[in-house]
This record gives C-alpha cells, structure tokens and sequence, in this order.
C-alpha cells in the first residue's frame, strides 16, 4: 500500500477549505480542514502533514505569523501559500521565511498541484 501525503488546509473561508479537500482528494491526496493559523497550531502532532497550504489573510493570526511560529519547529512541513492578496511585501516575507510557494487566488488546479507535489517531494528527502 503506498502512502497518501496528508495536506494540512488553513483557510478562514468554509467553501475554500471544501473545495480544497475536494481537488486534494481527486488528486490522492488527504485534506485536513483548519479554520484558522491558531487551531492549526493547536494541533497537537503536526509531523502527520507533509505539508501545509494555507491563505494569508485570516482573523487572529495570519499565515505569515503562523508561518514564524512553525519556524521555531525544525521538522515543520513544507508550506505553499494562495492568497487574494499580491501584495509583494507580503509575498517577499513568505519566500524570506522559507514558503514553498506562494499562488495568487484563484488559483488552477494544475499549478497548485505541482507546487504541493514539489513540497511534498522535497520534504520527503
């Protein structure tokens, strides 16, 4: 039986998070929803993610300062980023801290897949 890579969905909007686990699923893959960065950091054994991909933009805590947190964490998985917002501040400060990737909503289907495979991939080495 070979292993299904276990994606991590940190996204405030229900019907992104959906539809997320959805494509994931057409693709072999297994979404697991979080509503937020911070229930997202409560999760208690993170290392069953091989990677993570979440919006930036979301009440509390955002993706960038979830992203500093698990920084602190040297085995955190890899974590691709889709957003509304372009802002290249925003999109300099994920690359800086170590973003796999970093996709402007809506995002296709075919590119957003690629970037997780890459992650996975590279995590996996």
């Amino acid at each position: 039986m070979s292993h299904v890579s276990i994606i991590a969905v940190v996204d405030d909007d229900e019907a992104i998070r959906e539809a997320m686990e959805e494509l994931l699923e057409s693709f072999g893959y297994k979404g697991v929803p979080f509503k937020s960065a911070i229930e997202f950091l409560k999760c208690i054994d993170r290392s069953n993610f091989d990677c993570i991909l979440s919006d930036i933009k979301m009440p509390g805590m955002d993706g960038i300062q979830m992203l500093s947190a698990l920084n602190k964490d040297a085995s955190r998985p890899p974590i691709v980023f889709m957003t509304s917002f372009g802002d290249p501040r925003i999109r300099a400060a994920a690359m800086r801290g170590g973003a796999a990737a970093f996709l402007g909503k809506p995002v296709e289907a075919d590119q957003l897949i690629k970037c997780l495979e890459n992650a996975v991939v590279s995590s996996s080495r």
